[in-house]
């Protein structure tokens, strides 16, 4: 096979792995950080900022996953080159942080901690709770890490300093280079280090404030490794059914059990004063819309979550906008019919197309609608009027969207909206409850029993409620309007009874994958990630020319250029490492493209990872 065709993605994303392990060598060889490191300080260090260091893993949720699962669309109208287009030669390649970070930083110094700092230190056995934490910390990223990729070095990953490995071999994730499955590798770690933690050893040191997740909360930790290990397992429902039972089973035979409340749900949480900028932010206010996927089921439901995640146009005041509410004044006044005359738009919750052969239609050929006007003057003027929504862009706002050299992500918002820099920070979901409901609904469903103590509707309808919780309480602790603000023109916080007004629909009165998988992907909205995940597994939303709900059900809207079908991405091409460790590298693409379901070369991105079916 063409060495070219191999390393073609690669070399746009090259990713320096000799030049991280020069930096292990050097941790492991340097007389003054052996031992003399606090091994929950390294803790700390290892997991800043979890997944989400930089603005390029901001921005790459917006220009990859959050329009894959349609949570938005570009400003513009939808965008060719964010789907695979078969006739051409160009795929692409979506952006997720776990190769780079694995390397650079959460694989590398979660093995240094456990490998190197807490051996050496005088008071190693009161560090092994840390070491398993870490353990389990470590073996997620990597999981993540093959699961979007495929291949990468592990077994043999950074063991320069300690057995001179300059070029690693790269595992796949149905078999490492023992010829063992990796993901029963992975199991196995999860599950060992779980068992450590449980064994309540005595005079264990507490991670306490250095654990931005769970505060050292053990019991927290192991209901996360439990659910850990069924969410790796579905996975391979399809690819190694016998396995993903004999886990499953395990798990849920486990005294202590998986994580059972939002107040459990495992979340990184920055630091305030984390990457001093915000530029990244303003990106997703001002440059995308709400889809109209995710707006057609909020609003066909009276969802609470709506006013939430998503912000009213411009057909109207109460936008938390006073520029737009000026601009709700000029129609009043010069198109007195607005309300009937562009009826579609004043529901205030409007959602953008997300087909680009929609780009010239009323749905989607901007965000704004451009409206000609003659002032009392006479004078002919023009007003523009925002007609697709935006989508509330504060659950992504870190250093309290205030801090950037450009248009900061709060400016288009009134003063009296406004909250300190100090207020808002940043979070990163893991695994959440909401997820976890859903994710045992679909189990007990497909196997016609109570699983985890619930039935299928059971964990459907909790999985609801507990969302519900969740978004509220998220939309507090990022001063969204509408959740806290009682001065904002739409403030909706979501209360109990809205929810069980909800519930009480008929369509959540019965369960079936599709919506159970429906409720999943509104609740990954702060995950799209995952979301990406569970429709490569299930297909589900499903895809139709409209994306009009049906029985609680929410539908992609089918994604066409010209007619022709676009597809979606559904792997990540396997970036290449430095000159120095390609002859590995190719031998692992050799061994990917076999598979022929991964596809022609590296970047054929509708191609599958292996447990992909």
């Amino acid at each position: 096979m063409n060495k070219i065709k191999y390393i073609l993605i690669g070399a746009f994303t090259l990713l320096t792995l000799t030049g991280c392990l020069d930096e292990y060598k050097e941790l492991n060889t340097n007389p003054e950080l052996l031992g003399a490191t606090d091994p929950r300080n390294a803790f700390t260090g290892a997991t800043e900022n979890w997944n989400n260091s930089s603005r390029n893993h901001l921005m790459a949720k917006y220009s990859g996953v959050m329009q894959y699962m349609q949570y938005i669309v570009y400003y513009g109208g939808a965008q060719e080159g964010t789907y695979v287009n078969t006739s051409k030669s160009t795929r692409p390649s979506p952006f997720t942080p776990y190769y780079s970070d694995y390397f650079g930083q959460i694989g590398l110094k979660l093995r240094y901690l456990v490998n190197t700092v807490i051996p050496l230190n005088a008071e190693k056995d009161r560090f092994q709770n840390v070491a398993a934490i870490a353990n389990i910390l470590e073996t997620y990223e990597a999981w993540l890490m093959f699961d979007v990729n495929g291949a990468a070095p592990y077994t043999e990953a950074f063991k320069l300093a300690t057995e001179g490995i300059r070029k690693p071999k790269y595992d796949l994730y149905q078999k490492d280079i023992n010829g063992k499955a990796l993901y029963k590798v992975f199991d196995e770690k999860i599950k060992e280090n779980v068992a450590l933690l449980q064994s309540a050893q005595a005079n264990q040191y507490s991670l306490d404030k250095n654990d931005y997740f769970y505060g050292g909360d053990v019991t927290k930790w192991i209901k996360f490794g439990n659910t850990l290990r069924i969410k790796m397992a579905q996975r391979l429902e399809k690819a190694d059914k016998p396995f993903y039972t004999s886990v499953l089973n395990d798990v849920l035979s486990n005294q202590i059990g998986i994580i059972s409340n939002n107040n459990e749900s495992c979340i990184y949480n920055h630091p305030n004063e984390y990457n001093n900028n915000t530029d990244d932010m303003h990106i997703l206010t001002y440059q995308y819309c709400a889809s109209r996927a995710l707006v057609n089921f909020l609003t066909a439901y009276n969802d609470p979550r709506l006013p939430l995640l998503v912000r009213r146009n411009g057909f109207g005041t109460g936008n938390n906008n006073v520029s737009n509410d000026d601009v709700a004044a000029l129609l009043a006044k010069y198109y007195p019919n607005y309300q009937t005359q562009f009826a579609q738009w004043t529901g205030r919750y409007v959602g953008m197309s997300a087909n680009p052969d929609s780009a010239n239609s009323a749905w989607s050929t901007d965000s704004y609608f451009t409206l000609p006007y003659k002032d009392d003057k006479g004078v002919d003027k023009t007003m523009t009027v925002r007609h697709n929504s935006q989508i509330e862009s504060r659950y992504y706002v870190k250093n309290g969207g205030k801090v950037g050299t450009q248009i900061t992500a709060r400016d288009k918002e009134d003063a009296i909206y406004d909250a300190s820099q100090d207020a808002i920070s940043l979070f990163t979901p893991l695994i959440t409850y909401p997820e976890v409901c859903f994710m045992m609904a679909e189990i007990a469903l497909k196997e016609g029993s109570a699983k985890g103590g619930k039935d299928a509707l059971t964990w459907f309808r909790d999985g609801i409620r507990a969302s519900m919780e969740q978004y509220q309480a998220w939309a507090v602790k990022m001063k969204v309007p509408s959740a806290m603000n009682p001065n904002s023109d739409n403030y909706h916080p979501i209360t109990t009874a809205a929810i069980d007004t909800y519930l009480a629909l008929p369509e959540f009165q019965s369960v079936s994958l599709e919506k159970i998988v429906t409720q999943q992907w509104v609740n990954l909205f702060m995950r799209p990630e995952e979301a990406w995940a569970t429709w490569k597994r299930t297909g589900l939303p499903a895809v139709k020319a409209q994306p009009v709900p049906v029985n609680g059900v929410a539908f992609f809207e089918a994604i066409t250029v010209s007619g022709t079908n676009m597809l979606i991405p559904r792997r990540a091409a396997l970036g290449a490492p430095n000159t120095e460790n390609l002859e590995n590298y190719n031998a692992a693409l050799k061994d990917l493209i076999a598979d022929p379901n991964y596809g022609p070369a590296v970047d054929k991105t509708e191609g599958r990872i292996w447990w992909d079916k």
